[in-house]
C-alpha cells in the first residue's frame, strides 16, 4: 500500500508512462517474432546493439513524434528517457552555448555542434551505483532537483559527467565535465566492476566465502528462495551482468562515504532488477550479497 497520495500520484504516472513504451516493444516484437519463438530468461539482460536496430529506431521515432508529459518533469527518471529519446526536446532542455570541462579545460558548445545524445536508450537498461539502498531509490523522490548522469569509459580512463538542474519546474542540461577515471568519486569501483565481469578468475576471488543471495529458485521456476551461495555456485545462480558500467545516474549530491556499494542494473520498461552489494577492503572490494 502506498505510504501517502504524493507517491501514489508518482507511481501511477510511471506506470502510465511506461505502458507506452512496452506497447511499442511488444508490437514491434509480434511482428518481427516467430510464433513459436521461445521467450528471453527473466535473469537475462538484452544489450540492444545485438538486436536489431531497426525496432530501436522505430521505437525512438514513435517517442519522438509523442509530445512529454507535463508531469514527467516531476521524476528525472521519466524526464530522462524522453531527453534521450526526442531530439527537438533534447535541444530545447540543454542551456547552450553549454559549459564544457575537459581534462580541466572549460569550453562551451554551441547548439549547431551538439550531437544527439541517447544515454542508455539502446543497451535496454542502466546501471545505478549508490552507498546503500537510499541512495538508489531517490530516483523516486520528486524533491531532487539536481542530478549528474556519468558515461563510464573504461577504455580511456575517463568519466564523462552531464550534469542537470531543474529550474523553474523543468529539467535541463546545463554543464559536461570529464575527468580521470581516476579522479572521480566512484571511479575505482567502475574499473573494479569492468575486471570482476570480464575476468572470471578475478570474479573468483573478488565473491565473499558465503554470499547472501534472494533470488528465483533454479529448481522451481515459480518460487524464489533465500539463503546464501558459496564462490563455486555463482555459475548457478548469479544472473548475465553487463560487461561495464557504462553509465551511472547519481541522483542529488553524490555520497561516497563508507566502506559499502550498491551496483543496480535495471531493465528499460520490463521489470528486471539485479541488486549487487560489495564492501570495500583496502583497495579492493568483495561482493557480499546477491539479490535477483
Amino acid at each position: 500500500m502506498h505510504e501517502n497520495v504524493d507517491e501514489y500520484r508518482t507511481e501511477n504516472m510511471k506506470r502510465t508512462f511506461y505502458v507506452v513504451v512496452v506497447a511499442v516493444i511488444s508490437m514491434l516484437l509480434s511482428t518481427t517474432g516467430c510464433t513459436e519463438r521461445k521467450a528471453e530468461p527473466a535473469d537475462t539482460i538484452v544489450d540492444s546493439t545485438a538486436t536489431d536496430s531497426i525496432e530501436a529506431d522505430t521505437l525512438e521515432t514513435i517517442l519522438e513524434e509523442t509530445p512529454m508529459p507535463k508531469a514527467a518533469d516531476e521524476l528525472f527518471d521519466d524526464f530522462i528517457f524522453n531527453f534521450a529519446a526526442n531530439r527537438k526536446l533534447q535541444m530545447s532542455r540543454i542551456d547552450f552555448p553549454v559549459a564544457a570541462y575537459e581534462m580541466g579545460t572549460k569550453t562551451a558548445i554551441p547548439r549547431d555542434k551538439w550531437h544527439m545524445e541517447r544515454f542508455f536508450m539502446r543497451q535496454g537498461y542502466n546501471t545505478l551505483v549508490g552507498c546503500s539502498m537510499h541512495d538508489i531509490d531517490r530516483s523516486k523522490d520528486t524533491s531532487v532537483s539536481h542530478v549528474t548522469i556519468e558515461k563510464v569509459m573504461v577504455e580511456t580512463e575517463r568519466v564523462r559527467q552531464y550534469i542537470f538542474n531543474r529550474v523553474q519546474g523543468l529539467w535541463k542540461l546545463q554543464e559536461l565535465r570529464t575527468v580521470p577515471i581516476s579522479e572521480n568519486s566512484f571511479g575505482d569501483f567502475y574499473s573494479f566492476y569492468h575486471k570482476f565481469a570480464t575476468d572470471s578468475t578475478f570474479r573468483q576471488h573478488s565473491l565473499a566465502e558465503t554470499v547472501e543471495f534472494s533470488g528465483p529458485d533454479p529448481d522451481d521456476d515459480f518460487s524464489r528462495m533465500e539463503g546464501s551461495i558459496m564462490p563455486e555456485q555463482w555459475e548457478m545462480f548469479a544472473p548475465e551482468l553487463p560487461e561495464t558500467i557504462h553509465y551511472n545516474i547519481i541522483y542529488g549530491t553524490n555520497r561516497t562515504e563508507g566502506n559499502r556499494r550498491v551496483l543496480v542494473i535495471r531493465g528499460i520498461a520490463n521489470g528486471f532488477e539485479v541488486q549487487l552489494t560489495f564492501h570495500k577492503s583496502g583497495n579492493t572490494y568483495t561482493l557480499v550479497k546477491l539479490n535477483t
